[in-house]
């Protein structure tokens, strides 16, 4: 397991793949295989659920999907924009000592 960056964290431990019943009976089997009671350490154990977002905070699912297709829009948008108003490629002609001034 990675050293973790805040002093609290969560690790997931397994997944459920099938849906449960509301009567349905839980078994968890714990095994203290590090001891957090030197150090004042604790353990505990949490069932969550998750959407097609992610964990229990849906902000950053919400906020890439919004990245996403905002992208996605913004790149049809420019590429019809490039097809409608197509510039030339450039030459020699464009060159600014190939072109002609106002003044003569």
């Amino acid at each position: 397991m990675r050293t973790s960056a805040l002093p609290s964290f969560r690790k997931l431990y397994g997944r459920i793949e099938e849906d449960l019943d509301v009567d349905d009976v839980i078994v968890v089997n714990l095994m203290n295989n590090y001891n957090t009671y030197s150090f004042g350490g604790i353990k505990k154990l949490g069932l969550s659920t998750s959407s097609w977002l992610g964990g229990k905070n849906d902000f950053l699912g919400h906020a890439c999907f919004l990245v996403g297709s905002s992208s996605l829009i913004l790149a049809i948008f420019f590429t019809l924009l490039h097809l409608k108003y197509r510039r030339p490629y450039g030459g020699a002609s464009y060159l600014p000592w190939n072109m002609k001034t106002l003044s003569g």
